[in-house]
């Protein structure tokens, strides 16, 4: 069996050199292979001989990487934070160089770890519709590269061209919504802390639904909720600890799955599933 490392096709090529030299001393005996291209590349049927997949980049990297992992019967799974935002790698507390914490992971023992699934997508940090998924897909790879505040330039026009998003959730009364995010982990937007008390080793998702009024006050309720002040805006807000949440989306509409935007309508059933991967690499002391 081996390791497939799967790289973000845009990491700066001495990036990727570096990298590929510290693995072959760091894994001397292991067979692996280094995958820098796009993963709509890859050979599907060489997936059954890798045991263990290690997503090299950022949050849409490891969207891709678990969704090629999860075709297999393989569940180890590592990250070497390489992105813009990094925001998964944050809720772990991955910090420094790639080459040490590939040293960490080739010393860790693996962790059972959450997985989300949206239909038959799943997802490792946050799943969204609305506003912030909105944002998400203007933010565009070349804006990346100035920083996590590109996202903040673009909310302007995400608010300024923003159509709710109608969405019907039994027991509830709203159908328009400005915010519709489910959350395994803490952080999106290059650091923004929507779910500061996100833990992918709990069994549990979290979600925030905001209504049509926090359109109004947006930016005043985005920074209450950067402080955790957000129970000032109790009105049409709803925060729940889950385990599975079925809702429809009345029409067509933009979602965000760990960075990644696609178009989905109709019925949908979001879920976690407990401790469904292998995580291998470091901890914060906080989560060992």
């Amino acid at each position: 069996m081996a390791i497939l490392f799967i790289v973000n096709p845009k990491l700066k090529t001495g990036r990727k050199e570096k990298l590929r030299k510290a693995i072959d001393e760091i894994f001397p005996e292991e067979d692996y292979s280094f995958f820098d291209d796009y993963v709509r590349n890859f050979p599907i049927k060489e997936l059954e001989k890798y045991h263990h997949f290690v997503a090299v980049g950022g949050d849409g990297t490891v969207y891709r990487t678990v969704n090629l992992m999860m075709k297999t019967k393989a569940r180890r799974f590592s990250l070497i934070p390489a992105g813009s935002g990094n925001d998964f790698a944050r809720t772990l507390g991955l910090k420094g160089e790639p080459v040490e914490i590939l040293k960490a992971v080739k010393a860790a023992a693996p962790r059972a770890m959450d997985l989300g699934r949206w239909n038959d997508r799943y997802f490792l940090n946050i799943a969204s519709v609305g506003l912030d998924a909105d944002v998400n897909a203007l933010n565009t790879s070349a804006n990346k590269e100035i920083g996590s505040i590109s996202y903040s330039l673009k909310l302007f026009d995400a608010v300024k061209n923003y159509r709710f998003r109608k969405i019907h959730l039994e027991g509830y009364r709203e159908e328009e919504w400005t915010l519709f995010t489910f959350g395994n982990g803490g952080y999106y937007g290059g650091g923004f802390p929507i779910f500061k008390k996100a833990d992918p080793f709990s069994g549990n998702l979290l979600f925030l639904g905001a209504g049509r009024s926090r359109l109004s006050y947006v930016i005043p309720f985005l920074i209450c909720l950067f402080i955790g002040r957000d129970h000032l805006f109790q009105k049409d807000m709803v925060r729940k600890t889950i385990s599975s949440m079925e809702f429809e989306l009345l029409e067509e509409a933009n979602i965000n799955l760990d960075g990644e935007n696609f178009y989905e309508r109709g019925p949908v059933r979001v879920e976690i599933l407990p401790g469904e991967i292998q995580y291998i690499g470091p901890l914060t002391d906080k989560r060992a």
